[in-house]
């Protein structure tokens, strides 16, 4: 029986082939690892030099009054929008006034206005009035709407105020604070970065809160009493309201607030813990239900920077 043997030439051929294959697939890996170790150094210079939108330096500031919305009276706003050295578009923050829900004017926000425009950061202020509930028929869905609809007129207006549309920052005082984290917390497809309460009452289930001074004011908000739709009220609560998809959430509270209930704030930092939300809780001992414009302005800075 013949039996074939491996002719050496052709083993040694092949080996010579195998050899210089796996040569060219070496220096091809190694001319890939440089790429790839150049593309990362360069993204990682990128993200070192970047400047935030926010810190892009400014020319002067425009300031635009009484700016409508839509049909109603109290539809309205203030818009104050820097002009870039670098042409870059600028963030957005929407301010809500307090005022119970019935009452107030954006008027209120002027002086947390001014603080903002003195840091000469590349930030658009919109001080917006919404509808309030002593006006017949207004209730918290007609305030809910009129936030949607400020929002997305801003969206539709982004190229003649030059603002960054990817997402917006809403942030409230008192009972617009309530507005603004029901809001955002009822809206998340809305683009919505991050939103802040100032002195903001998070839960009108409370019979504390209510017994405080609100009652009448809650009562008006939601049509009816607390005995007669507490689900209402519940729905009506950004304590409720929240969950795990909500946006940044940044609240401020004052010790010496004889309106805002102590248990609005635990409750509300106990269960944007619970839900892992990103979120900062500022508590200043000496600070009435006046919050001073002085203690916002920075801190709400910091909130474009992604650091609270």
């Amino acid at each position: 029986m013949n039996v074939a043997h491996p002719n050496p030439m052709a083993q040694a051929v092949q080996t010579e082939r195998m050899i210089t294959c796996l040569k060219m697939i070496w220096k091809l890996s190694r001319v890939l690892l440089a790429f790839y170790l150049v593309a990362m150094a360069l993204l990682g210079c990128q993200s070192e030099t970047l400047t935030p939108f926010i810190d892009e330096q400014i020319a002067s500031y425009k300031d635009l009054y009484d700016q409508s919305y839509g049909t109603d009276p109290l539809q309205r706003f203030d818009i104050h929008y820097p002009e870039t050295v670098s042409g870059k578009p600028s963030e957005v923050l929407i301010l809500l006034h307090g005022g119970s829900w019935s009452g107030g004017d954006k008027s209120f926000l002027t002086p947390s206005v001014e603080q903002l425009k003195k840091a000469q950061k590349n930030l658009t202020i919109v001080n917006a009035n919404y509808r309030v509930t002593s006006k017949t028929g207004v209730r918290i869905g007609q305030q809910i709407e009129d936030i949607q609809q400020l929002v997305a007129f801003l969206k539709q207006k982004a190229v003649t105020y030059h603002l960054n549309e990817g997402a917006f920052v809403i942030g409230g005082v008192s009972a617009g604070g309530h507005l603004a984290m029901q809001y955002s917390y009822t809206h998340p497809t809305d683009g919505v970065r991050a939103v802040v309460g100032i002195v903001a009452p998070t839960d009108l289930t409370s019979k504390a809160l209510r017994e405080a001074g609100l009652e009448k004011s809650i009562v008006q908000l939601i049509g009816k009493s607390y005995e007669e739709a507490p689900l209402d009220f519940l729905q009506a609560s950004p304590l409720n309201t929240m969950t795990p998809s909500a946006p940044r959430t940044i609240l401020f509270y004052g010790g010496q607030d004889n309106i805002i209930t102590p248990e609005q704030r635990v409750l509300t930092e106990a269960k944007l813990t619970l839900y892992g939300i990103n979120h900062q809780v500022y508590f200043y001992p000496e600070q009435t239900h006046d919050f001073s414009a002085e203690l916002l302005a920075d801190k709400l800075i910091n909130v474009f920077r992604g650091r609270y």
